[in-house]
């Protein structure tokens, strides 16, 4: 899957999504699927990757609960977590209606955010060593 025209940010895409999909079969696997609740995550972990060439935004899903994603600086929208609405025929929060309430989104302060960050990253550094 394509999730961007630029190289770079694509690299760092397709390294986030093998790192959201080790992180998941290492974990208790508690979720439906690798993408469920780790919106958030996932984003920071590209925004650290790319270098400042995507900003952060967010908005409330179907259950009130903040979904996070990309977008380029020309609005290119880079969603890696966009499969955990798809895969049960939900509405992406990142494109259509929904898309329209987005607020630019600011890191968190939460320890269990940082910490899943962390490990990503960390899986990340292994899969760029092999």
């Amino acid at each position: 899957m394509n999730y961007s025209q630029d190289p770079e940010i694509e690299a760092a895409s397709s390294l986030v999504i093998a790192a959201l999909q080790k992180f998941y079969e290492q974990g208790d696997q508690s979720t439906k699927n690798p993408y469920e609740g780790m919106s958030y995550v996932a984003s920071v972990v590209l925004k650290n990757l790319a270098a400042g060439k995507v900003i952060l935004w967010k908005v409330k899903d179907q259950n009130r609960q903040f979904h996070w994603w990309c977008e380029t600086k020309n609005g290119e929208v880079i969603d890696l977590t966009s499969k955990q609405y798809s895969l049960n025929n939900i509405g992406v929060p990142s494109s259509g209606i929904a898309a329209r309430l987005k607020e630019q989104g600011r890191r968190t302060g939460f320890a269990t955010d940082k910490k899943k960050e962390e490990q990503i990253m960390a899986i990340i550094e292994e899969i760029k060593q092999k």
